[in-house]
């Protein structure tokens, strides 16, 4: 091995360890990065010539950078409920724009609402499938994957189908008695009206149940009939000698309200009475239940564990409204890392398989938590102390080889 070939190899290892103090001084100026994954340095000889006898041909090293895209970082609470982490296998898809645009996918979990509603980090916009009422998604594939935009939900309303009435009828009532109860009705829009029930002592053990044209809650003093038409509904009740309700009588019987002024759908509304009963002297209301409920607005979010995403209202209640997606890949470190903190699929990583959290290999979401960088500072530190040492000898042997020449000068001379 000629003295310029000992110098070539030292110029290799000083460019292969600087190439990996530059991933440690990267992994550690991303410590605190949400969902950054760490960068090491692989090593790898040169060989020019197989060595034979008494020569030795001199090669090199080269370095190359291996990601450890897979490898899980902490799990950390957050008070943002917007942050989400992946605990397990998987990456969010995210897109360049509100519209879709290019995906890309990323750990980072540190989402915020900006002012169009949409979830974004670092300029990338999250993506997942809406869902019907009870958290269900349809069709979970790549046609149906869209940008989350939780102001397409930033108010809720439910029209009443069914109302519970659990009254109870005096025994001792005479024909012609009468008793009321004020029901409450909630129209598709999330309007709030009220309707008067009214039973009427008609004969032994026989009621008759009329409901009548109902008002806007709002309103006071006298009840108006303007916010709705009902038809006269009149139910027979007939109560057995126990004052049970006769199972003969239609139930549930069905309230139909038209014409809301309100611009409301027509309501069709079952009425559940086999609760109602005919005992003692007392007239007891007892307990009157709605299936519906009013508009509320949205106050804020809640994820579960498979990736639905909740929007809970001021009124109360809440509703799954999106389900976020996580890409699984056959190799994650194969992966095209990029700015920003995202990642872009390549032929090493293969193609994205688009799965709901917590089923067909993906991990499950952890809702307001973010998922810590996986960078360990103790072991970055002490790879740049041996890519130091290494560099510091690659410098020796140059200044040895300068020697060796300067030596060879001077016999010439």
């Amino acid at each position: 091995m000629s003295l310029n070939g000992a110098m070539n190899t030292a110029v290799s290892a000083l460019k292969a360890q600087g190439q990996a103090l530059s991933m440690v001084s990267t992994n550690l100026a991303n410590s605190s990065t949400v969902g950054y994954k760490s960068t090491h340095a692989r090593f790898a000889t040169l060989v020019t010539e197989m060595a034979s006898g008494t020569a030795f041909a001199g090669g090199g090293v080269t370095s190359s950078a291996r990601q450890n895209v897979s490898a899980q970082g902490l799990i950390e609470p957050s008070s943002n409920s917007t942050d989400i982490a992946i605990d397990g296998n998987g990456m969010f898809v995210v897109a360049t724009r509100p519209g879709g645009g290019s995906h890309y996918y990323t750990r980072n979990g540190e989402f915020d609402t900006d002012e169009d509603g949409y979830l974004v980090a670092n300029g990338y916009y999250l993506m997942g499938w809406a869902t019907d009422a009870a958290g269900n998604v349809a069709n979970p594939d790549d046609a149906t994957l869209q940008v989350i935009n939780i102001n397409a939900r930033n108010q809720s309303a439910k029209a009443t189908t069914e109302i519970g009435l659990d009254s109870n009828l005096p025994s001792t009532a005479a024909v012609g008695d009468t008793y009321t109860a004020t029901l409450e009705v909630i129209d598709s829009l999330g309007n709030s009206h009220s309707l008067t029930a009214t039973y009427e002592k008609t004969g032994d053990n026989t009621w008759e149940l009329s409901v009548s044209d109902p008002w806007l809650s709002s309103d006071t003093g006298t009840p108006p009939t303007s916010s709705g038409t009902s038809a006269t509904t009149v139910i027979t009740l007939n109560f057995t000698d126990e004052g049970v309700l006769d199972t003969t009588v239609p139930d549930p019987a069905t309230l139909s309200i038209t014409g809301w002024t309100t611009a409301a759908a027509d309501s069709s509304i079952s009425l559940d009475l086999a609760s109602l009963s005919q005992l003692s002297d007392d007239y007891d209301v007892g307990t009157i239940s709605q299936d519906g409920f009013a508009t509320g607005d949205l106050e804020s979010l809640s994820v579960d564990s498979d990736g639905t995403i909740f929007a809970i209202y001021d009124n109360g209640q809440s509703m799954p409204i999106y389900k976020i997606a996580v890409a699984t890949f056959a190799n994650y470190n194969g992966l095209t890392a990029m700015s920003d903190n995202v990642y872009a699929e390549s032929g090493d990583s293969g193609i994205p398989n688009l799965c709901v959290a917590g089923s067909d290999g993906a991990g499950e979401i952890r809702g307001n938590a973010v998922e810590a960088s996986n960078v360990d500072t103790a072991d970055e530190f002490t790879r740049m102390i041996v890519a130091q040492q290494a560099y510091s000898a690659a410098s020796q042997i140059i200044s040895t080889v300068q020697d060796m020449y300067d030596d060879l000068m001077a016999a010439v001379r």
